[in-house]
């Protein structure tokens, strides 16, 4: 049963696949040297073999004899020559009766083999000696005129070549005695510097998922576990974002409804206490209270819609648009709103724009775009003047709303889509806006494929802009 602990099951596999490696390697090594000793060996011995034979096929003479065995000197073999009757009429030294008794049983079982044929018949004889390579008995014929006279015996050694084959299998062995230790030190030291990030990791992760979304991972390395660190990092800093955000939505969605509810409850029991007959402060003290119902009715529907708009569940009816009328018609819808406060107003059309359609749903993007007139119109003070724009350029056409208000600071820009997001950190009351306006632009048009722009500089005014694509039109571009 393999540990749990992800170092250590990697030593282990690692150490068995090692293993296993190094037990292949000496077995094919055994396997592959004795093979080709034996190859070798055999070859040689049929060559000499043969040559004897043809040598006493010419002459038995003792010199003949005497030569033969110069040839076999040092070559760790037996020799034998037998007559045809299988008895031995030359023997090399130092064989006892059990060895040549039992040479002559395996020449007795084996002469019908070489009867009649030129080849020496060769056999391989194993010992008793574990990883012994087999010796080589090879028995061949003496012809005399198509007759066999006698008989060629050979026992060749293979104890030299054991030894070889021995002391190379204890190399390769202690090859792999050193392989395996120096496997597993490595494997060892591999996997923990592998495992210490990720159990660095792992603790991390345990902290924010205990609510601790301000740690930062010491990991670094283009490496996957590099990665694993960064996208970590990265999906700690969006719940970080997201908490902050929700924090934040409470906080204002709790700020923007306890205001119209204090004064619907205060005016409610001023109401309670006041006598009938007083109409004028009923009227008043009404008014308020729907005015403050009222807001709280933008607020929930505001935050409703862009709900819907961000999870995507807001179905677009898309539709053509003759583009110019369409804008001139929402420019005028607003102009009692201009004249509250003696704003200076202006529409721009540039010549490209006058005969464009565009395929857009008009309910909703005359929505955001009416957020951005009155946004503009709630931050231009009295006698200002804000200024409608619409021009095409290339594939893009682009509607801007240019006010001579406050201006927004550089740092809070990249803010102001955000809900609630407000300039004014104090949320002034004058402020009717719910905060979720720019944000429901936002939304809008980037369902329509197109995105949203700002520009401002402090004590001059801001312009908003909403750039839209248009499909399979010309690159005219014409201020």
């Amino acid at each position: 049963m393999f540990p749990k602990k992800l170092s250590s099951r990697i030593t282990a596999w690692v150490m068995v696949i090692l293993f296993i490696a190094v037990i292949s390697l000496i077995s094919g090594a055994n396997w592959i040297t004795k093979t080709f000793y034996q190859n070798h060996l055999s070859n040689e011995v049929e060559a000499r073999i043969v040559s004897h034979a043809h040598l006493l096929e010419k002459d038995v003479q003792e010199h003949v004899i005497e030569y033969i065995e110069e040839i076999e000197v040092g070559k760790s073999s037996h020799l034998l020559i037998l007559d045809s009757n299988i008895n031995v009429s030359y023997q090399s030294e130092n064989i006892d009766e059990t060895i040549l008794h039992h040479y002559q049983s395996w020449i007795n079982e084996n002469q019908d083999r070489v009867e009649g044929v030129e080849d020496p018949f060769l056999e391989h004889v194993d010992t008793a000696m574990l990883f012994h390579i087999p010796h080589v008995w090879s028995l061949m014929p003496i012809y005399n005129n198509d007759e066999i006279t006698g008989y060629v015996f050979l026992d060749q050694d293979t104890g030299d070549l054991n030894q070889a084959q021995i002391k190379l299998l204890y190399l390769f062995a202690a090859m792999g005695i050193i392989t395996l230790i120096i496997g597993n030190i490595f494997t060892i030291y591999l996997t923990k510097r592998i495992s210490k990030p990720i159990d660095h990791i792992s603790e991390m992760t345990k902290n924010i998922a205990d609510g601790d979304l301000d740690i930062e991972l010491q990991v670094h390395g283009e490496d996957e576990v590099g990665r694993l660190a960064a996208n970590i990092q990265s999906m700690t800093k969006q719940l970080k974002d997201y908490r902050d955000s929700r924090r934040q939505f409470i906080t204002h969605i709790s700020h923007d409804l306890r205001t119209p509810i204090t004064y619907i409850k205060g005016y409610s029991a001023v109401m309670k206490e006041m006598p009938p007959d007083k109409q004028n402060e009923w009227k008043r003290n009404l008014n308020v209270i729907y005015q403050e119902a009222t807001r709280m009715e933008h607020l929930v529907s505001d935050l409703f819609l862009l709900t819907k708009l961000e999870e995507g569940k807001i179905k677009l009816n898309i539709d053509t648009v003759y583009l110019p009328s369409w804008v001139r018609s929402l420019y005028e819808s607003r102009m009692i709103m201009f004249d509250q406060k003696s704003i200076e107003t202006s529409l721009v059309i540039s010549k490209n724009v006058e005969d464009l359609t565009i395929k857009i749903d008009p309910y909703r993007m005359e929505q955001a775009l009416i957020n951005i007139i009155e946004n503009a119109i709630r931050h231009t003070p009295n006698n200002g003047k804000i200024e409608l724009s619409l021009i095409k350029r290339e594939n893009e056409v682009r509607f801007a709303v240019t006010d001579t208000g406050p201006g927004i600071e550089q740092k809070a820009l990249p803010y102001i889509w955000d809900r609630f997001y407000k300039v004014d950190a104090a949320r002034s009351q004058n402020d009717s806006g719910t905060g979720l306006g720019l944000a429901i632009v936002k939304e809008i048009v980037e369902a329509h494929g197109g995105y949203v722009s700002v520009e401002s500089k402090l004590g001059e005014g801001t312009t908003f802009s909403i750039h839209l694509i248009i499909h399979g039109t010309d690159g005219d571009s014409n201020d």
